[in-house]
């Protein structure tokens, strides 16, 4: 069945833009002004050629503006903003495209600020709206919990890399674990010979038996009622020092004075702030008081020192004395207070009391 030379499709209303005339108007444009079984259909003024939508002034679109198309400023978004009808760019609207021509170069260009042309048509570029700049853990991170938080996590780091031989301590990259442990072992090492000659060590006293203590005479005083007895001396003491490898510095010895026979305390003593020189016999003299109270002359301990320093009548025989004397000593770069202690019998009292004393 042969096709028939022209078609007629549905008419449409005039406003409809996309309207064919003819199946002839479907046809590529080089075929065009002849049918299909080889007629000429052209007109007089060549072939007949139909157009596809109608070119009225109403259909023509506006220049199209590739950037403000992307920022979304051009006529087809122009609807978004509320701007009339959605046709051309409504000026009166601060959100819309600026076009080109409106633009005038910046004050202080090299170019002329009063006059327009090509190189002085910079866009004004507008930037979309970002999102949140911060997350929640970002503003953790700002404030002092997370600020500590990192910090702790920064030195943990560190301190893992550095056990791991990773990376040195104090900023110092040859600082390493393995070099920190062999310089702590010798700096260990010659501490410990340092402070064992330099650590100084307790003495030992002794008294000097020829002369164990002397008195001074003017302060002697005995008495029955109240029974009491008091002098001033100096115990003679001989020092050992010879365990140390300094000086020895004494600021202070205390020392206590006890009856050997009774264990009741008789005298007290400073010796105070003084350097013993390393030795083995090195001569200390120690000012002591000698000063009791009894309740009566009954009292063994009164009786014992009456009698060993009592006048000396013919045929009489003094007994002697049984002191025990104990040092608590104070020695600058030692620490506590160690005590020593000695004790001497066969003691002949250095004084003599008068014939007419108590």
């Amino acid at each position: 069945m042969a096709r028939p030379d022209s078609y007629s499709f549905p008419s449409s209303s005039s406003s409809n833009p996309y309207r064919y005339s003819t199946y002839e108007d479907q046809r590529p444009l080089h075929e065009h002004g002849h049918g299909h079984d080889g007629r000429d259909r052209s007109g007089p003024n060549g072939p007949q050629v139909h157009p596809l939508y109608h070119d009225g002034p109403e259909d023509q679109d506006e220049a199209f503006d590739v950037r403000a198309d992307f920022d979304g400023e051009g006529p087809r978004w122009s609807e978004r903003y509320g701007s009339g009808n959605g046709k051309g760019h409504n000026r009166g609207d601060s959100k819309s495209y600026r076009p080109v021509e409106d633009h005038v170069a910046p004050a202080g260009s090299v170019y002329n600020p009063g006059v327009k042309n090509t190189m002085s048509r910079e866009e004004l570029v507008s930037v979309p709206v970002l999102g949140p700049e911060w997350d929640k853990s970002e503003l953790h991170d700002l404030s002092r919990r997370g600020q500590a938080e990192l910090g702790a996590e920064k030195r943990r780091t560190a301190w893992l890399a550095w056990t791991r031989d990773q990376r040195g301590i104090c900023g110092v990259r040859w600082l390493t674990r393995r070099v920190v442990v062999f310089v702590m072992f010798f700096f260990c090492a010659a501490l410990a010979v340092t402070l064992y000659f330099t650590i100084p060590r307790p003495a030992a006293f002794s008294f000097y038996e020829p002369a164990p203590f002397t008195v001074n005479n003017s302060t002697i005083a005995f008495s029955r009622s109240p029974t009491n007895f008091s002098f001033s001396g100096n115990l003679q003491l001989l020092a050992d020092t010879s365990s140390a490898y300094l000086p020895t510095h004494f600021t202070n010895i205390q020392a206590t004075v006890y009856d050997l026979n009774t264990n009741k305390q008789v005298a007290t003593g400073n010796y105070g702030n003084h350097v013993v020189p390393k030795g083995q016999n090195e001569p200390v003299t120690l000012p002591v008081t000698f000063s009791y109270s009894a309740l009566n002359t009954s009292d063994t301990t009164w009786n014992d020192y009456y009698d060993a320093c009592g006048h000396i009548w013919t045929g009489t025989v003094r007994p002697d004395l049984k002191l025990r004397l104990v040092v608590q000593m104070s020695i600058l770069g030692l620490v506590g207070h160690p005590e020593a202690s000695t004790q001497i019998s066969d003691v002949t009292c250095p004084f003599e009391l008068p014939a007419n004393s108590v």
